[in-house]
């Protein structure tokens, strides 16, 4: 399997693992399994600043870009210490059709998507396939709409409106 690794350091640095020494057990874990690591980013920690999800932007670009199945972290604690962001990030993971793979033991039935998890992360990951059911149905791909330019420019795009619509409005605007 073609997978890209992630590691992120904690914002604490006496809290967790430095990002070499996940970036062992990735490429550790990938050899022992046979996956083929196609690339590794990383967020790491800077002193004085906030935590940077610069790698995990990455991240998102080598999936877009296409060739790998999953995603390979060193626990799933690694997006996150928040359970709710964890889903977040799983639930838009598995939308972007990677799996989500992790070389901690604990979590294999936590990414087991046939598994039952816990209630409070039952109830997280409903309310998420409510919003991607939601945004299915009514997001700017349905909508015929594009992205707005990455310059910050907006983009307007006049439509004409459909002949009984202009007739509805042509009325209003007589009386």
């Amino acid at each position: 399997m073609r997978v890209v690794g992630y590691v992120r350091e904690s914002a604490d640095p006496s809290v967790g693992r430095s990002a070499f020494g996940q970036q062992e057990e990735i490429r550790r874990h990938s050899n022992e399994q046979g996956h083929q690591l196609v690339a590794l980013c990383q967020d790491l920690r800077s002193p004085g600043q906030p935590p940077s999800r610069d790698g995990y932007i990455s991240l998102l670009g080598v999936i877009a870009a296409g060739g790998v199945e999953a995603v390979l972290v060193p626990g799933v604690a690694t997006f996150s210490s928040d359970a709710i962001v964890q889903e977040i990030i799983l639930w838009d993971l598995r939308e972007r059709g990677v799996r989500v793979v992790s070389t901690e033991q604990a979590d294999l039935q936590l990414l087991d998507p046939l598994a039952a998890p816990e209630p409070s992360r039952m109830l997280i990951r409903d309310v998420l396939e409510r919003v991607g059911e939601h945004t299915g149905g009514v997001g700017p791909e349905r909508a015929g709409t594009s992205n707005p330019p990455a310059d910050g420019d907006v983009l307007v795009r006049i439509i004409q409106a459909d002949t009984h619509e202009q007739k509805r409005v042509g009325q209003t605007d007589d009386h």
